[in-house]
């Protein structure tokens, strides 16, 4: 084989070896993103979830205390109605004086 031929030779083997890399490379490159692409649907899936968990924790929390509150104003006006009943007696009798007289 002649120098000729044999540079000839390397440059398609060359070139072939260029061909073959870039196919390489765009096939690893398009591995990539579909697995990068799966990781962040997985991830968005999991701070939904997450975020699903919180709002429900949130709820629960607010409900119970909604709770708490309904129940000390209940107690509460509960106690201002028994006071009350106790000055009822005398505020009908200070009503009455103040008609009559």
């Amino acid at each position: 084989m002649s120098i000729l031929e044999e540079i000839k030779e390397a440059e398609r083997t060359a070139a072939e070896a260029k061909r073959d890399t870039k196919m390489t490379a765009r096939e690893m490159m398009r591995e990539a993103e579909e697995d990068a692409g799966k990781e962040a649907e997985k991830m968005l899936n999991n701070a939904r979830a997450a975020a699903k968990d919180t709002i429900a924790a949130a709820e629960e929390e607010a409900k119970a205390r909604a709770k708490a509150l309904i129940e000390e104003r209940r107690l509460s006006d509960s106690t201002e109605a028994i006071a009350a009943k106790a000055k009822l007696p005398e505020a009908v009798a200070y009503i009455i004086e103040r008609v009559v007289v």
